[in-house]
């Protein structure tokens, strides 16, 4: 699924240090571009005599005037760094913040984003927006009930499923939780259908 590949890739190793290497080039890039250009100035000042009446003043050059065209390069390319790496470093935050506001710890968000099986269990959570049996469960998502039993178990004991009482064999329904769960993977869903409009 998409959306798990898009979360799993901003959590991932590689995203962060992506994001750290992009703010560090940043700082570099402009630190040095601040002291280039203080040595630059140094070195262009001209000594500049006043002329005696009726004598040809030299040609001088004001202070500084000139900045070389790899100075203007290499501040652009340090600020270009720095704002992708800030950049990459809010949307990281943002998607923890969007998980963290629907009071969803890191937990769930292994269990139906990052873990193995995490796509079955986004599945099963789909597919008990009505009440199901495990056999019944099993058979509208094509595998066996064993390992349907064993995903039910884990999102039950995250409070994403309930059972539902008074049936004959045992059921199972969506919690109120598992709702609100199942309405952030659709925003984030969202979200990631306007970034590729977008970008």
């Amino acid at each position: 699924m998409r959306v798990e590949r898009w979360i799993d890739a901003v959590h991932a190793k590689p995203y962060t240090a992506a994001w750290i290497i992009l703010l560090l080039a940043g700082f570099v890039l402009i630190a040095s571009w601040t002291v280039g250009i203080a040595t630059f100035r140094e070195a262009s000042e001209v000594t500049v005599q006043r002329a005696a009446p009726g004598e040809v003043s030299p040609q001088s050059e004001t202070p500084g005037a000139a900045v070389p065209v790899g100075a203007t390069l290499q501040l652009a390319l340090g600020v270009t760094a720095l704002s992708g790496g800030l950049g990459m470093l809010a949307f990281k935050g943002y998607v923890r913040r969007v998980w963290s506001r629907n009071y969803f710890d890191y937990d769930v968000f292994r269990l139906v984003v990052r873990m193995r099986g995490a796509a079955t269990r986004q599945r099963i959570l789909r597919q008990l927006q009505q009440p199901m049996n495990r056999h019944q469960l099993a058979r509208e998502l094509g595998m066996d009930w064993k390992s349907v039993d064993r995903h039910v178990e884990l999102l039950m004991r995250h409070g994403l499923l309930e059972p539902v009482e008074g049936s004959g064999e045992r059921a199972y329904r969506l919690s109120e939780r598992g709702r609100k769960l199942l309405e952030l993977l659709e925003e984030v869903e969202e979200l990631e259908r306007e970034r590729q409009r977008f970008g």
